[in-house]
C-alpha cells in the first residue's frame, strides 16, 4: 500500500487532504450545491481509491463546501436524465450503476467514515452519499428526505438498503413513498444521525475533536474493530464470539497494543 500526505490538488470538483491518519474528502461546487455530477463521479471514484489504497489511515471525513453538504445529483445533467444520447431503455440502469460506483466505493471502505453535514438540506443522492459513511454528525437546520414519490421513481443511492437498517422499515417506507423532510432532532432520535450540532461552525469543531481522536488509535485494530461490527449485523452469537477471539487474539500481538497496555496501566497504577 502506498503513503500520502499534504494535500492533492489534482482535482477541479472536489478536494482530498491526508494529515497523519486522517483523510478529508470535500466536495468542492459550491455554486452548484455540490450536487454530483458525471466530472465529480469519477474524481470521488478515483479518490476514494486512494484513500483505501495508503496505508495507515484510521478515518475518512466526507464535507462540502460552502452553504450545503450535497443537493444531490446535479438536474442539468445525464443523471437527472438531461441531454442523454443513448436511446435505449436500459440508459437509465447504465447511468444509475455508473453513479452508484460511489456508494460501494465509500461503504466498502476499511477506514472509519464520517459525513459532516452542513447546510439545511439534504435528499436524494447526497442522503445517498452521507449514509454511505458510518457515521453522520449534522448541524441543527438540516433536513433529510428521499425522493418525493411525485417524480413517480424509485429511491436508489442504495438508500432502499442503508435507511431501514436504521430507521426500521416502516420509518423507511415513510420517507420513501411520501417523500416528506424530516428536521435534524427527529433523523437524531431515529438512528439517521450520530449526532447533531449547532451550526457550521460547531460543526467544523466537532470533526476536528473527532478527527484528533481517530488521529490517536491504532490502525489495524480500529480497522479490525469496523470489520467485526459489519460482520455482526450478519452472524449469529457463536460466529460473532469466535471472530471477536480471532481478531483480538491478532491484536495482542501488536506494537500499538503494547504501547496502548503500558500507558493504561501505569496511570491506573499511578491512581
Amino acid at each position: 500500500m502506498n503513503t500520502m500526505t499534504g494535500p492533492v490538488q489534482d482535482y477541479s470538483t472536489i478536494r482530498l487532504s491526508i494529515d497523519g491518519r486522517i483523510a478529508r474528502i470535500v466536495l468542492n461546487r459550491p455554486e452548484k450545491l455540490n450536487a454530483l455530477d458525471p466530472a465529480m463521479l469519477e474524481e470521488l471514484l478515483e479518490a476514494l481509491s486512494r484513500v483505501r489504497e495508503t496505508a495507515g489511515l484510521n478515518a475518512l471525513f466526507l464535507e462540502g463546501a460552502g452553504r450545503l453538504f450535497s443537493a444531490g445529483v446535479d438536474l442539468d445533467t445525464p443523471f437527472f436524465m438531461e441531454h442523454v444520447s443513448d436511446t435505449s431503455i436500459y440508459s437509465g440502469t447504465r447511468l444509475l450503476n455508473w453513479q452508484h460506483r460511489v456508494i460501494t466505493a465509500l461503504f466498502e471502505q476499511e477506514v472509519v467514515t464520517i459525513a459532516g453535514l452542513n447546510g439545511h438540506a439534504c435528499g436524494g443522492g447526497g442522503l445517498g452519499l452521507a449514509m454511505a459513511c458510518d457515521m453522520r454528525i449534522s448541524v441543527r437546520a438540516a433536513q433529510f428526505w428521499m425522493v418525493p414519490s411525485k417524480l413517480d421513481v424509485v429511491q436508489d443511492f442504495g438508500l432502499s438498503w442503508m435507511v431501514q437498517r436504521l430507521v426500521g422499515p416502516s420509518r423507511a417506507m415513510q420517507m420513501a413513498v411520501l417523500g416528506e423532510r424530516i428536521d435534524a432532532e427527529t433523523a437524531l432520535t431515529w438512528g439517521l444521525v450520530n449526532e447533531v450540532v449547532g451550526d457550521a461552525d460547531a460543526l467544523s469543531i466537532r470533526l476536528g475533536e473527532l478527527a484528533a481522536r481517530f488521529g490517536d488509535m491504532g490502525s489495524d485494530a480500529l480497522r479490525m474493530m469496523k470489520t467485526i461490527l459489519r460482520s455482526g449485523e450478519r452472524s449469529n452469537l457463536s460466529t460473532q464470539l469466535n471472530m471477536e477471539a480471532i481478531a483480538n487474539g491478532l491484536a495482542f500481538q501488536s506494537e500499538e497494543f503494547a504501547q496502548k497496555k503500558a500507558a493504561y496501566l501505569h496511570k491506573s497504577r499511578s491512581k
